[in-house]
């Protein structure tokens, strides 16, 4: 019976993640505090992957179905810039705050901005380009809402241990704690955030790798992996 209380009362990473993210998003957490929690909750993290097949080394998957590398944003791809902030360059820490473009946008083609493909009316869908587990999502978005990413995906490569954002998103079809198949269907492009949303922005999805070195998480230029 102890044996089995013990692991009964057993933190959930998935659980931990998901806290710790929102707390790091909307800095209700010390910088300081969350680089030492960090390395503990993706120890966890890891552990957890153990439980599925990942698998090995193989070509990405581009993550906007029907498009390619000539649809993503030429030079977007700037960590140490001071964009959209107060804030000169990318610090995961730095939450709903932070500074930089570590990520190239992907441009789909919607003049009328409704969210879908102008060629075939319909949703335009994002897959996971590797194998990856889900950590969080954000599907509680409305135009009223200061944060950036507006509905967004983090998820896991256990493997070259990165970290996955996806952001901008209209719908999400999938769940924290689900193992995605690369190619499976994760969510579609939208324009949600506090940015995307308004008219001068094209519709596009915000995607973001970040290595992880300890406590440290740095942006990855993935553009040659396609």
């Amino acid at each position: 019976m102890a044996l089995f209380l013990a692991f009964a009362g057993a933190p959930d990473p998935i659980a931990e993640w998901n806290h710790f993210e929102k707390s790091v998003r909307d800095q209700t957490i010390r910088k300081e505090e969350a680089k030492k929690k960090f390395p503990l909750i993706f120890q966890s993290l890891k552990d957890l992957c153990r439980n599925y097949s990942f698998g090995q080394e193989s070509p990405w998957l581009f993550p906007v179905q029907g498009y390619g590398v000539k649809d993503m944003g030429a030079g977007g791809f700037q960590p140490d810039i001071r964009y959209a902030s107060s804030i000169k360059g990318y610090d995961f820490y730095d939450g709903n705050r932070h500074g930089g473009h570590p990520a190239y946008d992907i441009f789909i083609r919607d003049q009328n901005q409704d969210s879908m493909d102008d060629r075939t009316h319909r949703p335009v869908m994002i897959l996971a380009p590797v194998d990856l587990l889900i950590l969080s999502i954000e599907s509680n978005w409305n135009t009223d809402s200061e944060t950036r990413g507006g509905r967004y995906i983090w998820a896991l490569d256990p493997l070259h241990d990165r970290i996955f954002y996806f952001a901008h998103l209209n719908e999400i079809r999938t769940n924290a704690g689900a193992f995605c198949r690369t190619g499976s269907i994760i969510a579609t492009v939208g324009r949600t955030g506090k940015n995307a949303q308004p008219s001068r922005s094209p519709t596009h999805l915000h995607f973001m790798v970040l290595n992880i070195k300890e406590s440290v998480l740095i942006p990855f230029d993935y553009r040659k992996q396609f």
